[in-house]
């Protein structure tokens, strides 16, 4: 799987960062939250509890996902 990033969004309000990804999975079905959150996990090197999955959306036609997600920063 591949991860294309759309939009990346500090949230200083809610302290967390906001993100549109395309997930690309050549060959296999759309993946599950949790093999999103693992992906997501090492590509910003976080631990997978921060991580909110909003929606996951197969694109119709394509081997792509539309994904919404925020990673928490914790508390500073």
């Amino acid at each position: 799987m591949e991860i294309e990033i759309l939009e990346e969004k500090e949230n200083p309000f809610f302290n967390r960062l906001d993100l549109k990804l395309i997930i690309k999975h050549p060959n296999g079905p759309t993946p599950s939250k949790d093999e999103i959150k693992k992906l997501i996990a090492s590509k910003y090197k976080v631990k997978e509890e921060q991580i909110t999955i909003n929606y996951i959306m197969g694109r119709k036609g394509l081997h792509e996902a539309l994904v919404k997600a925020k990673i928490s920063k914790g508390k500073a």
